[in-house]
C-alpha cells in the first residue's frame, strides 16, 4: 500500500513534471505571444494556486496517516486541472500543439520517469495513441505510478478508459484496486458488476468497503444475499456497518427484517447505521411497522451519543418531534461528542430556535464542536449565514476563522480570501487557516 512518504513524493514528482513541461513550452513560445508567456511564468511562480506547493507539502507532512491519501488526491487534481486549464488557454491564444509536443516526446521514451504523467495528460485531451499505450503498458509501471495514473484519469472520466480500470481490478495493490472500483461507478458497462462482486470477499478491508459502495451505486439490487453472507462471515466492524448502510438503499425484501434485527447489534456504528437506513426506508415507503418504531424509540437511552442523535433524527422524520429538550441538553452537555451531535441535529432538522446556542458553540473549546456549529448555522440558510457573517467581522479569532471556513464551503469568495490572507500572514493563526483553506474543496472520495 502506498504510504505517507511515497504519496508526498508523488506530489513532488508531479509538480516537477509540470514544471519541466511548462519550461519546455516557454522555450518554444514566440516573442509576440506576450499573454501566453506571462501565463506560463505565473504558473511557474505558483500564482495559479491558492497555496504554494512547498507550503502544501509541509502541511500534508504533518497530517495523520489516515488523512494523507485524500489530501494528496485533492492536491494532484488541483495541479492537474490547473495544468489542463493552462493548455486550453494556450490553445485559445495560439496552438495546443506547443504543449502536446513535449508530452508526446516523453510518452515515446520507454524508460522516461514521467511517462505515466505524460500519458495521463494526453489521455485527458483524447489522444487515442496515449489511451492505447497506457492500456498496454499499465502493468509495467510501479504501483505508485499505477495509482497516480488512475487518480488523474478518474478525474477526467471517459468511457475509453474502461479497459484500463478493468485491468486495475486485478492489481496486487489494494489502493490501485480501490481507485479502479470508484472510477467504474461512472461506467455504463454492466461487465464491471461481475468483477466488482468478486471483490466482496477480497483480503483487503478497503477494497471490500469500496466494492459494497460501488455495487449499491451501480444499482445492483441482486447483491443482497451476498451482503448478508458477508455480514455473517466478516469480523470487520467497518464492513458490517457499511453493509447496514447499504441496506438502506437496496430494494430487497430482506432489507427491513435485517435492519430491525441489527438495531440490537453490540457495535454502536451498526446500530446507528441501522437507524438511518430505517429512516430512509420510512421516507421511501411512507411508514414503518410500529414495533420497529418502538425499537428505535428505545434506543433514545443508548449509551452512544451518535446513536441517540440518529434516533432523534429518524423519529423527527416519522413525525415524532417531541425531542427538543433532549437536543438542547446535548448542546450544553459537558461531553464533547454530545455537543457536536446536538449541533449536527440543529442544522439537519433546521432548528432555528437553537441559533443562539449554535453561535455560542462557535467559541467552544473543541475544534470539532466549533466546526459542527458553524456548519449547522450554514444549514439554517440566510439567518444562519447572517450570524456567521457577523462572526467573521466581530467574533474571536477562532470564530472568525471557523465562520470563514463555513462560508467558504458555500463558495463565498470573500471568506476564501480571508482564509488565504490569514494563511499567508505568518501569525499564530496561519497554520489553522491553511488547514481550513485546504479543506474547502469537496472531499476527494477516492
Amino acid at each position: 500500500m502506498i504510504d505517507r512518504k511515497e504519496m508526498i513524493g508523488l506530489l513532488e514528482k508531479y509538480d516537477s513534471f509540470l514544471t519541466d513541461v511548462v519550461v519546455a513550452v516557454l522555450r518554444m513560445v514566440e516573442d509576440s505571444s506576450v499573454k501566453v508567456e506571462r501565463k506560463l511564468i505565473d504558473f511557474l511562480k505558483g500564482k495559479s494556486f491558492p497555496v504554494q506547493i512547498d507550503t502544501l507539502i509541509e502541511y500534508i507532512g504533518k497530517l495523520p496517516q489516515e488523512s494523507i491519501r485524500d489530501k494528496v488526491v485533492e492536491s494532484l487534481w488541483d495541479l492537474h486541472s490547473t495544468f489542463l486549464d493552462l493548455v486550453v488557454f494556450i490553445g485559445s491564444e495560439g496552438s495546443r500543439q506547443t504543449v502536446y509536443m513535449p508530452l508526446i516526446r516523453i510518452m515515446e521514451k520507454e524508460n522516461h520517469q514521467n511517462r505515466a504523467f505524460a500519458m495521463a495528460s494526453l489521455c485527458s485531451f483524447d489522444f487515442p495513441e496515449a489511451v492505447n499505450t497506457l492500456a498496454q503498458k499499465f502493468g509495467e509501471f510501479t504501483s505508485e505510478m499505477r495509482w497516480v495514473t488512475l487518480v488523474l484519469l478518474k478525474k477526467r472520466w471517459d468511457d475509453k478508459f474502461i479497459p484500463i480500470f478493468l485491468k486495475a481490478l486485478d492489481d496486487k495493490d489494494p489502493e490501485v484496486v480501490r481507485i479502479a472500483i470508484i472510477a467504474l461507478r461512472k461506467a455504463t458497462a454492466i461487465s464491471a458488476l461481475g468483477h466488482i462482486k468478486n471483490l466482496l470477499f477480497h483480503n483487503s478491508e478497503v477494497v471490500v468497503l469500496t466494492a459494497i459502495g460501488a455495487l449499491v451505486e451501480l444499482g445492483d439490487y441482486q447483491v443482497a444475499s451476498q451482503l448478508l453472507d458477508l455480514f455473517s462471515r466478516t469480523s470487520s466492524a467497518k464492513v458490517k456497518a457499511t453493509i447496514v448502510s447499504a441496506f438502506g438503499e437496496l430494494k430487497a425484501p430482506e432489507s427491513i427484517p435485517f435492519l430491525e434485527n441489527v438495531l440490537e447489534h453490540p457495535d454502536s456504528r451498526v446500530r446507528a447505521n441501522a437507524i438511518i437506513s430505517l429512516k430512509k426506508k420510512c421516507e421511501k415507503e411512507g411508514s414503518l411497522p410500529e414495533n420497529i418504531v418502538q425499537k428505535i424509540q428505545a434506543l433514545m437511552d443508548d449509551s452512544d451519543h451518535r446513536v441517540r442523535a440518529d434516533c432523534i433524527q429518524a423519529l423527527w422524520t416519522m413525525g415524532r418531534a417531541e425531542n427538543l429538550g433532549e437536543i438542547e441538553a446535548m448542546l450544553v452537555s459537558e461531553n464533547e461528542q454530545a455537543r457536536s451531535a446536538g449541533a449536527y441535529l440543529c442544522g439537519k432538522l433546521k432548528l432555528f430556535q437553537m441559533k443562539k446556542h449554535l453561535e455560542n458553540l462557535t467559541a467552544d473549546r473543541s475544534w470539532s464542536v466549533r466546526k459542527m456549529a458553524s456548519l449547522a448555522l450554514l444549514g439554517l440558510g440566510d439567518s444562519g449565514k447572517a450570524v456567521l457573517e457577523h462572526l467573521m467581522d466581530h467574533g474571536t479569532a477562532d470564530q472568525q476563522i471557523i465562520a470563514a471556513y463555513a462560508f467558504g464551503l458555500s463558495d463565498d469568495q470573500n471568506a476564501i480570501d480571508k482564509l488565504i490572507a490569514q494563511s499567508r500572514s505568518g501569525s499564530e493563526m496561519s497554520d489553522m487557516a491553511t488547514s481550513l483553506l485546504l479543506r474547502l474543496s469537496k472531499p476527494a472520495s477516492v
